[in-house]
């Protein structure tokens, strides 16, 4: 049965935005859900972050990821550097490459850089053309790199609840694609 991990971003935690919305979502259908929360989102360490995905996480192939922002990244590294094969994934306003607007996440990126490619997994990208934190070309880049499904909306800005953004439904779409 699949086990789905949601993975905040930067400056975030398990309670902000849509996850809690997704997770009940998720549990309403009888699927097993956690939300993660991140170490030190205000200031992110990358083996921080890939130690509590290593405590955290089974990996195996009913493992699905859903991601935001820093979230992807963390996640593309953690599954590179455990070389995991997982049932799929979906990344929300993601990135692989050094965001200009965000230098402080670089160590995120210039880690991923130099890992040997992720297993290719079936995954979805989601942005928003008015996202003003990660512009949506870094997301265009990471479903190009991934080979993923790309769903690009017009409106939603970074996704976050102070944008106004509580529920994702087309996450939820995606993630039932996947089960």
């Amino acid at each position: 049965m699949a086990q789905v991990y949601i993975v905040h971003g930067y400056t975030a935690n398990a309670d902000k935005h849509w996850f809690p919305w997704l997770e009940q979502q998720l549990t309403e259908l009888g699927v097993s859900c956690e939300r993660l929360n991140m170490p030190n989102s205000e200031n992110p360490s990358l083996d921080g972050w890939l130690n509590h995905l290593a405590q955290n996480v089974e990996l195996n192939d009913q493992t699905i990821f859903v991601g935001h922002s820093l979230g992807c990244i963390a996640i593309l590294n953690f599954l590179a550097k455990n070389y995991a094969k997982i049932k799929g994934a979906v990344f929300v306003s993601g990135f692989y490459q050094p965001v200009e607007n965000l230098p402080e996440l670089s160590a995120f990126t210039n880690y991923y850089a130099i890992l040997p490619s992720v297993s290719h997994f079936p995954s979805y990208v989601v942005s928003a053309l008015d996202d003003e934190i990660v512009n949506h070309k870094y997301s265009d880049a990471l479903a190009q790199h991934l080979q993923a499904d790309y769903i690009r909306l017009n409106q939603g800005g970074h996704f976050l609840d102070r944008e106004g953004v509580t529920e994702l439904p087309v996450v939820l779409e995606l993630v039932k694609k996947l089960i």
